[in-house]
Formats: structure tokens, sequence, C-alpha cells
């Protein structure tokens, strides 16, 4: 269930009552001081808990079925409501410090028409523009904050991007280390298979083809030992 328009009906219900009281209240005492303060206090507490509905519905949108116009709405309906409330603590404090002040506005309708610079339902393109203000004021915020988190991952990238240079730039040192050490190896063994058909061209003949033979084994032996080292 929506709570949003069953608190927002008490919060309006209470905004009419005690203005009411305001417009009637001729004489003031400590009595309609308390009366006054009791009401106000229930009124803020009824007011955060539209607070609280409104946060609820931005939540869970789908929940309610709700548009972000929808949700818009209700924060310039909170908007509104709180502006009225602290006018509404205002004309009480006038009435308290003026108290021989006339007040010919008895009605909430009179108020509209009457204090339209001033009243709690006054001068709504005013209301209006303070909540256009409120909304831009977000999207700024969260506009920094996405800018904030940009320059973090961009910061992230380029640090990264330095490490794999550094270790591309190692790779690359030690491939011509290796290929250097290749053609060593490779140079190691044309000398190798040089002497070895030397070794069998002045070597010819049965008697010798053992010696011949532990020569090569020997000379295989000490190249893989060349090549492992």
């Amino acid at each position: 269930m929506d709570p949003f328009n069953e608190v927002e009906e008490d919060s309006w219900s209470q905004v009419k009552a005690i203005q009411k009281f305001i417009n009637e209240t001729n004489k003031i005492t400590e009595e309609s001081k308390i009366d006054f303060t009791n009401n106000y206090q229930e009124l803020e507490e009824t007011l955060e808990d539209l607070k609280q509905a409104v946060h609820i519905s931005e939540t869970n949108p789908e929940q309610f079925d709700l548009s972000s116009s929808d949700i818009a709405d209700r924060k310039r309906i909170l908007h509104k409501l709180s502006t009225t409330i602290k006018n509404l603590e205002r004309d009480w404090n006038d009435k308290i410090h003026n108290p021989k002040k006339l007040r010919e506005i008895t009605t909430m309708s009179n108020r509209i028409s009457q204090d339209d610079d001033n009243g709690p339902f006054g001068d709504e393109n005013r209301i209006d523009r303070e909540f256009n203000q409120y909304q831009q004021q977000e999207m700024i915020n969260s506009q920094d904050l996405q800018l904030d988190s940009l320059h973090r991952t961009m910061q992230n990238l380029n640090q990264q991007a330095t490490m794999m240079g550094s270790e591309l730039e190692d790779q690359t040192y030690m491939l011509e280390d290796l290929d250097q050490e290749m053609d060593v190896v490779g140079n190691k063994l044309q000398r190798g298979m040089r002497r070895v058909r030397w070794v069998l061209e002045n070597n010819k003949g049965g008697a010798s083809d053992w010696c011949i033979g532990i020569l090569v084994v020997a000379l295989i032996i000490l190249l893989i030992l060349l090549i492992v080292a």
C-alpha cells in the first residue's frame, strides 16, 4: 500500500487545523502557547512521516507503480508543505509579539487570496522556482560525483598502463638477452660441427670409428651443457 497519499492528507488536515487555531486565538495565554506547541510538534512528526514515505516511494517506484515524474511531484508537494509549516510558525510568533495587530484573515481561502506573497499557499511560482533550483543543484551534485568517479577511473587506468609499459620494456630486454645467447650458442654449435667433420675426414677407417663415436657423444654432451648454462 502506498503510504504517501494518506500521510499527505493527514498533513494538510493538520495544517488547516493549526491555521484555524491561529486565526481564532484572540488572546495569547500560556495554555494557548502549549496547545500550539503540541499541535505544531505533531505536525512536524507527520512531516517526517511524509519524508519517509517519499523516500520509500523513491527507493521502490516499481512497487507503487510510480514514474520519475510522480516522484518529482511528490518532492514538490513535500517542499511546499515544509514551506507552509514554517509560515505557520512565523504567523504564530508574529501574533505573540504583535497581540494588537488586526487579523482580518479568518479562513484559508481568504488567506490564499489576500496574502499571496507570504501565505502558506501563496506564490506558487516562487515555490516552483525553489524546487527547480533544488532539482538543478541535485543534478549538479550528481554530475560532480560522476566526474569524480570518472577521474579516479582514469587515474587507475593510467597507473595500469604505466605498469604494463614497464613490464613490456623488461620483457624486451629479456628477449634481447635471449637473442644474444642464442647467437652465441649457434656459433659454438657451428664450431663444434666443423670439428666433427674435420675428425671424420681425417680419421676414416674402421679402427677409429669407436673413437670418433665417443668424441661425437662427448661433443654433444658438451654442447648441451653449454646451452643449459
